[in-house]
């Protein structure tokens, strides 16, 4: 144990009565604060460490000379706490400490070390009078994070059994080198504009009401009907509004295209409309005959629970990536297995851009009856054929520079492919991701239908594709080429919700006509069911410019959105993690997720939330969300499509969601996952695309 951790009465403990005019807490942090300022500001100059080496030689010189056994016990003791600060101030680094914002938790802890005053920061700094513990690292402030006031204890600390009470635990917020916020577990000062001190934990932002809020899978298809003359789905109909159901049973052939804001019902009306033709038509649209195309493995794994809650049995149900690799290395044997993981952007958006769809289409007036791989490795090793293909329907989108890069990508691949590798160990042949869709689509031009393993054509009964939005015009065209003549399709998606970048989906009317169904009707679903007005009226504004013409049309009023402010994560992880564990404990059916910018992020925020003892709390890296009430912690593009009782937006910064399109539509996407209530947590300068004016920590 440390001397910071053990010392009887240090610069991190108040000596004085609090004043009378203040609550005793905000006068103890008002006069602790002061202290620990001033001498950061004394030791910003050059602060003076303590000199441990020479304290552990003068103890050991001291053990030497003494013979009772209690002083000998005494030293030894002393020496272990001296060998533990040596240790902390080693690891502690000079100078990162802000005297304006120095720490965000202070405790009292009383154990077997004694009385002694702990300050918790983002930082580890020791000095001779300014002792500051890593919230993320020093054993003793897991005890901040695990405990609250008036707990005991029972913990290894620094490998030594410690047992003791929490005299004192508080958050603070210091800013601009003012104290602003004080609390503990039952109160929470905060400073008005006039000086005063208010107690406003009762205002505080809460996390309430919102239990069973979002539609679990075991939701849909057990209503009972409410005596209406739909005979052919008794079940559903008195859970779909007019337009829904009209969708749901448009004509047996032919696409229905549905474009809806998020939480409109698009996924709903599909499945429905694929157990509504079930029923109506068994013979012409067998399940087992019917592929569900989906965003995400989370999706897929809702939907298949779905559909049999819908009474349909058997439905293929799938990501178009797995598919299309499936599909590729049935029809293209002795092609690489691996994928390259490092293609360039610019060649990527390339192989999904609308011009690609009609050079390839146009290829059996110059290819007919030839081999779709030797046309495929022929074609994308041709710089004339992109150039003047692009030159004709694209001639803006691509600059000669581009071209030639994309070229010189492209015949690099083939010539690893052909020679089985480069000169260097890691140029090993592979594909593009991209790649298989070409093939797939270059074979159905040249040759015809995909097929099945007895040479029969692959047709499915009926085709659904949900979030067609991050799909490109190619791999459409490939899964509506799967369809027939009678083309029974139902895409569904949302142009504000696109996440996938490069894939040329820029409105319905351009990806239509290029997949040469100009006449084809957008249905709308304009009606926001998952989500409050107040939580779709913040997703709309996210989008800025991007946002669509039509009103908001949100039947269900609710909580006020907040964003809430901290100065790093630890802050907001002793404010989080108490709001999450009494969330749980008053509402234990609820589901909570916890979305961020990235996978890499989303596992930094679920080890600090697991440290704090946060229950319940489970990280999702595989999509395998499930279902269940409970904490899950994931990156926004994992969780959509999917839609949870409370949402919490983690690390809302302006470094991971700048100003940009593409985050304007993933930052939408993870604000309407959330059905009864929202949160912003910014832990740094907060992003630009969070709209002003929303509530704080303090509820308005």
């Amino acid at each position: 144990m440390s001397n910071a951790e053990t010392s009887e009465r240090s610069t991190n403990e108040p000596a004085d009565e609090p004043s009378s005019s203040l609550p005793t807490p905000v006068s103890e942090e008002l006069r602790l604060y002061d202290t620990v300022r001033k001498n950061l500001l004394r030791l910003k100059a050059g602060p003076a460490r303590a000199n441990h080496s020479q304290t552990m030689i003068e103890l050991r010189d001291s053990l030497s000379g003494e013979k009772l056994v209690d002083d000998i016990a005494s030293i030894v003791e002393a020496m272990d706490r001296t060998a533990a600060l040596m240790a902390q101030q080693q690891k502690s680094t000079e100078g990162v400490v802000d005297p304006d914002n120095p720490y965000f938790g202070h405790m009292v802890l009383d154990d077997d070390f004694g009385r002694r005053s702990i300050l918790v920061g983002r930082h580890t700094f020791l000095s001779d009078r300014v002792r500051i513990v890593d919230w993320r690292n020093a054993p003793v402030s897991r005890l901040f994070y695990q405990y609250a006031e008036g707990d005991e204890y029972d913990e290894v600390v620094n490998e030594q059994d410690v047992s003791g009470e929490v005299l004192v635990r508080r958050t603070v917020t210091i800013h601009d080198g003012q104290l602003r916020r004080v609390a503990n577990d039952d109160h929470a000062w905060v400073l008005g504009r006039h000086g005063e001190w208010r107690d406003l934990r009762s205002q505080e932002a809460q996390l309430a009401g919102g239990a069973g809020a979002a539609v679990r899978p075991s939701n849909l298809g057990t209503a009972s009907s409410t005596g209406g003359n739909d005979k052919f789905l008794p079940e559903i109909a008195s859970l779909l509004d007019p337009a829904q159901f009209d969708l749901i049973t448009r004509d047996d052939s032919g696409l229905v295209v549905i474009q809806g804001s998020a939480g409109s019902g698009k996924t709903t009306v599909g499945l429905h409309r694929i157990a509504y033709l079930a029923f109506h038509n068994p013979r012409a649209f067998r399940p087992k005959r019917m592929l569900v195309m989906v965003f995400s493995r989370g999706l897929q794994a809702y939907i298949s629970k779905v559909l049999p809650a819908l009474g349909v049995e058997g439905v293929k149900v799938d990501t178009y990536p797995r598919w299309a690799e499936q599909q590729r290395k049935h029809h293209f044997r002795g092609l690489p297995k691996d994928y390259a993981d490092d293609t360039p952007a610019l060649v990527s958006r390339f192989k999904s851009h609308t011009a690609l769809l009609k050079m390839i289409d146009a290829l059996p007036m110059t290819h007919k009856g030839q081999d779709p791989r030797t046309v495929f490795e022929e074609m994308f090793t041709d710089r004339y054929w992109m150039a003047e293909g692009l030159a004709e329907h694209a001639p803006d989108d691509f600059s000669e520079a581009q071209i030639e890069k994309i070229a010189r990508w492209c015949s690099r691949q083939y010539h690893f492919r052909s020679e089985g590798g480069g000169p260097n160990d890691h140029e090993i042949p592979t594909l593009d991701r991209e790649d298989d869709t070409l093939l797939l689509r270059i074979y159905q031009v040249l040759k015809g239908p995909l097929q099945l393993k007895r040479k029969q054509p692959l047709v499915y009964d009926h085709l659904l594709v949900d979030e067609a939005q991050d799909l490109s015009p190619i791999e459409l065209a490939v899964l509506v080429g799967t369809t027939g003549k009678r083309q029974s399709v139902t895409l569904a998606g949302d142009v504000a919700q696109k996440v996938t970048a490069h894939n040329d989906f820029r409105s319905w009317v351009e990806v239509l006509e290029a997949l040469q169904l100009p006449h084809v009707n957008v249905s709308p679903l304009q009606v926001s069911y998952r989500s409050t007005l107040p939580i779709m009226t913040v997703a709309r504004d996210i989008l800025g410019p991007l946002a669509p013409d039509e009103p908001i049309v949100a039947p269900r009023s609710g909580v006020p959105v907040a964003h809430l402010k901290f100065s790093h994560m630890g802050a907001a992880v002793a404010w989080l993690a108490p709001a999450l564990t009494d969330l749980m404990v008053r509402e234990p059916t609820s589901n909570v997720a916890l979305l961020t910018v990235d996978a890499a992020t989303a596992k930094t925020w679920y080890e600090v939330l697991e440290r704090a003892e946060v229950p319940y709390v489970g990280l999702i890296t595989e999509q395998d969300f499930s279902f269940a009430p409970g904490i899950e912690v994931t990156d926004i593009r994992s969780s959509k499509g999917l839609e949870f009782d409370y949402v919490i937006l983690l690390g809302v910064d302006a470094t991971a969601f700048p100003a940009q399109d593409s985050y304007r539509h993933l930052l939408h996407v993870g604000a309407t996952r959330a059905a009864h209530q929202l949160w912003f947590v910014s832990t740094a300068r907060p992003s630009p695309l969070i709209p002003d004016g929303l509530a704080s920590l303090l509820s308005p």
